[in-house]
């Protein structure tokens, strides 16, 4: 174990760090003591050296899993080695001298936030590189390493080095560093349309799109108040399509998903239009459009065999600036073997939007007329309305004569600022770049582009990494890898809102992390299942399972909207009480308030394996708490929102009562609303009436389909 005294401010180790080798050591680093220096290949109390031995230095390189530079790394050794001063030596590094005596030295490194990670380095007594070797680091950590003949202080001095990088507790290593951004979380469609329409409208240089479903006729702004009474042509102005075409001077890509890649001659017809596919046939218009199948193969029973694509850590060791001139050794060449599979069902599912490679948006929300709505969740809003409805039409829904064109819709975004921007066009660039050199669809009218450098952090911003599921050539699953270490750091609450729950690879971890978490609860919002769904199986195993196991911390809920409208007759009234269904589409990770993730993926398998999706993640206690607080404030609404604390285990039981009570209020509007006429209805609704959405849900075992857990 290094002295004490000889550490410098950004190493100063807290008094549990010397303990490290001890309690966080397995197999060798677990058999000598740290202060235990028996037969030390070093022979002297000096703390530091002057001069580098002429035979061999070894030096440790602390950096992150993406190659970088962190600050306040531990290193712990069991060995207490002198150091060579080298004032030109990176943040926390270590360059012990070496002469030609063999040994075995046994390192340990420390970093918050990140896994600490052990390996051992074996020396043969001889200064030539292949007298070393590493072994494999442990916690997930890898290393990288080089030899050369360097400059220190005027002496020439022969170094072999040891990159190590920690993996981080939360991130993924797999996806790009996260980065300080500025980010906003939208809980609802219409605001996050209304910054998209700020953002289309200020673009300079280029727009990137990518929707799983795209409608030209979807009206980007509804103003409340006047929207109704908005004529065709002042609607017609505010649609995706017309914001587009007013652009000037502006490249315009949009990435759509085309359904069962090439095998139909027509798909292309299921989500897009004629507008569309018009600007998609012209050439040098500045709106390219490419419609971009996913080709893997799922089979109908069994899991998904794919192969998952691997990072070279050497490589981002290489692009770190302060060692970009060494020659690293062994660099990583990883290929994901091919894999013959029998039904071909997936897509493109990203939805995201890029300005200027600035400004990113990332979400659930396609650009398609079901994808609007306010947080108020009204089962009468004139404003979901197909744009060519009448002001007749729209006048009746305001009244609460007849329903929307389209019904209560849930969703969640994030717009952010700074170099995750880049990150999600880098991931839309790739796509673009593959689908005009396989020929996709319209790919013959479009063209190549070239991405600018990444904006700059965003000082005071908050850490947040882009994630995606990639099917091949990249076979790419971080989406899957940050959630997964999201749920094994939890240890007070996991919520989970999304359109599925049925992700057997995820619910393994949160049933190991409950049981190894005595006050972990686990709270998800999702949707009824039809027998018919083909993931209907999956859905009812999650949710069985969870509730034989943790009946008191575990709870699935619905979300729906109530309303009441009556109708005065001559003879008697007409009491109508709705209650609809709410489409929730979120898709939506919270854990202990400091983790929050949203996008396009689902709480599916197939999410996290093959299906094109696009996620950000957020590592930032206000960001997290201020999400939960108003999530769960909007879901429980004003008769308890006053109730909730920050007492997870609390607000479980709070949110089941709120949802049995708003499930008896609407049995008892369903059985009573006959006998009451107009006014008895209206003054018994304004004291008795559902409160928030939340509406209990237990999944039926009654389901049709027994097919493997990756296809839905």
């Amino acid at each position: 174990m290094l002295r004490p005294d000889r550490l410098g401010s950004s190493w100063r180790r807290a008094p549990l760090a010397s303990l490290l080798v001890l309690v966080a050591c397995t197999g060798p680093c677990a058999e000598r003591s740290p202060h235990d220096d028996t037969a030390s290949p070093w022979d002297t109390e000096v703390d530091t050296v002057d001069v580098c031995s002429s035979v061999a230095n070894l030096e440790i390189v602390p950096l992150d899993i993406w190659g970088q530079d962190p600050t306040g790394a531990v290193i712990s050794l069991n060995y207490d080695p002198p150091l060579v001063a080298d004032p030109s030596a990176g943040p926390g590094v270590e360059i012990y001298p070496l002469g030609d005596q063999a040994f075995e030295l046994r390192v340990q490194l420390e970093l918050e936030d990140h896994q600490a990670s052990a390996f051992t380095v074996s020396y043969a007594g001889v200064g030539r590189a292949d007298a070393f070797t590493v072994s494999d680091p442990t916690g997930g950590g890898r290393v990288a390493t080089s030899w050369e003949r360097r400059e220190i202080d005027g002496a020439d001095c022969p170094v072999f080095s040891v990159y190590a990088g920690l993996d981080h507790l939360w991130f993924a290593a797999s996806a790009p560093a996260p980065s300080l951004n500025r980010a906003e979380l939208y809980i609802a469609h219409d605001r996050f349309w209304e910054d998209i329409a700020t953002d289309l409208g200020t673009a300079q240089q280029r727009v990137t799109w990518s929707t799983w479903w795209w409608e030209s006729d979807f009206e980007l702004l509804r103003p409340e108040g006047t929207h109704t009474t908005m004529s065709a042509a002042a609607r017609q102005a505010n649609t995706v399509m017309a914001r587009f075409d007013a652009l000037s001077g502006v490249e315009r890509r949009v990435l759509l998903n085309r359904f069962w890649d090439e095998n139909s001659d027509y798909n292309e017809y299921l989500n897009s239009d004629s507008e569309l596919r018009s600007h998609a046939q012209q050439s040098g218009d500045d709106f390219e459009v490419v419609l971009q199948g996913n080709a893997t193969d799922v089979p109908t029973e069994g899991a998904w065999e794919g192969q998952v694509s691997d990072f070279d850590f050497p490589l981002r060791v290489a692009s770190n600036p302060r060692y970009a001139g060494r020659t690293l050794l062994q660099l990583g060449d990883f290929q994901p073997q091919p894999v013959e599979l029998t039904l071909q069902v997936a897509s493109w599912h990203q939805k995201a939007m890029v300005f200027d490679g600035a400004v990113a948006y990332v979400a659930g929300i396609n650009t398609k007329g079901a994808d609007w709505d306010t947080p108020e969740h009204l089962v009468f809003e004139p404003r979901r309305m197909l744009l060519d409805a009448d002001r007749e039409e729209r006048e009746d829904v305001a009244a609460e004569l007849e329903l929307p064109d389209y019904g209560p819709r849930r969703d969640y975004a994030i717009r952010v600022e700074g170099p995750a921007a880049y990150d999600v066009e880098e991931i839309l660039h790739r796509r673009w770049e593959l689908a005009i050199d396989q020929g996709e669809l319209y790919a013959d009218r479009a063209t190549h582009f070239a991405l600018g450098d990444p904006p700059d952090a965003v000082p005071g911003g908050v850490q947040a990494q882009v994630g995606v599921t990639l099917p091949e050539p990249w076979s790419e699953q971080s989406i899957r890898e940050t959630h997964g270490k999201a749920f094994a750091q939890a240890s007070r609450y996991v919520f989970v809102e999304d359109q599925y729950f049925r992700a057997p690879l995820m619910n393994e971890l949160l049933v190991e992390r409950m049981l190894s978490e005595p006050d972990l609860v686990l709270i998800v919002v999702t949707m009824d299942v039809s027998p018919w769904d083909g993931g209907a199986m999956y859905t009812y195993l999650a949710d069985s399972s969870f509730r034989a196991q943790f009946p008191d911390r575990y709870l699935m809920l619905q979300l729906r909207s109530a309303e009441l409208s009556t109708e005065e007759g001559y003879l008697w009234d007409d009491v109508y009480f709705t209650l609809q269904d709410l489409d929730t589409h979120s898709k939506l990770r919270l854990v202990d308030d400091v983790y929050l993730s949203v996008g396009s993926c689902n709480m599916n398998n197939r999410g996290y394996l093959y299906e094109g999706e696009l996620d950000i993640s957020i590592l930032d206690q206000g960001v997290a708490t201020e999400a939960r607080r108003t999530i769960l404030s909007q879901l429980v609404g004003p008769d308890y929102d006053h109730r909730l604390s920050d007492d997870m285990a609390a607000n479980l039981e709070l949110l089941r009562e709120a949802a049995e009570s708003n499930a008896a209020i609407a049995a008892w509007w369903e059985a009573n609303k006959d006998d009451l006429d107009a006014d008895e209805a209206e003054a018994r609704w304004l004291s008795y009436q559902p409160s928030g959405f939340v509406y209990p849900l237990e999944i039926s075992g009654d389901y049709e389909w027994d097919v493997g857990p990756d296809l839905f």
